[in-house]
């Protein structure tokens, strides 16, 4: 029994050293202290001693900084705590085992690279207090199967949720004004997208890539313009336009039909 103690108490004392005697790991969970109001950026970059981060009480943390989480491949959980106010950019990058995560209410934005190849990510939860998804903020997620995009959210960046191939549907609110380009490029599995109710300019070929789509939604009595003259496809995937019915306001199909890169769908049809 001695021994088992004095192993453990080893054991508590190397990993205190190896984190500056902020941090202890244990049984594979990562504690962070109490009162801590700051992750620094890279603080645990690259590592894969824990599966789970806990946070001592009382948890004041405000701030997880730039990358400070990335490429810890074997971390599975985390339950970020309801003081959590900013997420610095990349900061769970490449943490592949990772399957799900709820974002606190306070958070208003997600940087770029927040979780991107977080390849076992399976479940995501976005306050209603969100306004911006950061470029890349999910790309490469590749097990998402669903997204819930609150209606407060005004800013999608480009590549938001490239290459996330399980994903199957999406709808975005009215409340977005701007969509960059590839939002939702490579997305295979996705079948059924639902783009803003609003006329304002749509990023560059935000559906490139996404051949499984059977139907676009679009509730805008007048058509959105595209930047750069783009379109929602790549000029090489013209038979998707054949293929994938486009969902108008009853009334201005003829809009639609007459407009630039909408006309190119073959099937316009009132909601």
């Amino acid at each position: 029994m001695m021994r088992r103690l004095y192993l453990t108490f080893l054991l508590v004392m190397c990993s205190l050293a190896a984190l500056g005697a902020e941090y202890s790991v244990l049984d594979s969970v990562l504690v962070i202290p109490a009162k801590t109001k700051t992750i620094p950026a890279r603080e645990f970059a690259d590592r894969d001693d824990f599966t789970r981060v806990e946070f001592a009480e009382p948890c004041s943390l405000m701030e997880i900084g730039e990358y400070a989480f990335l490429g810890c491949r074997n971390l599975r959980e985390i339950d970020l705590p309801a003081s959590l106010r900013r997420i610095g950019e990349g900061a769970f990058r490449e943490c592949g085992s990772l399957v799900s995560i709820e974002i606190p209410m306070g958070v208003a934005a997600l940087p770029r690279y927040a979780f991107a190849w977080c390849g076992s990510l399976e479940s995501v939860s976005l306050p209603r207090t969100l306004a911006d998804i950061g470029s890349h903020s999910f790309a490469y997620c590749s097990s998402l199967k669903e997204i819930n995009v609150p209606s407060r959210v005004k800013h999608i960046g480009s590549n938001a949720f490239s290459f996330c191939s399980s994903l199957t549907e999406i709808e975005l609110p009215a409340s977005i004004t701007e969509l960059e380009s590839y939002a939702f490029s490579e997305c295979v599995s996705l079948r059924k997208a639902t783009l803003p109710g609003n006329n304002h300019l749509l990023g560059e070929l935000i559906f490139s890539g996404c051949r499984r789509l059977e139907s676009i939604t679009i509730n805008s009595a007048i058509p959105p313009k595209f930047d750069c003259n783009s379109t929602l496809f790549e000029p090489t995937e013209s038979p998707l336009y054949q293929r994938c019915r486009l969902l108008v306001p009853r009334g201005v199909i003829t809009r639609y039909r007459t407009a630039p890169a909408w006309n190119l769908f073959k099937t316009i049809d009132p909601l």
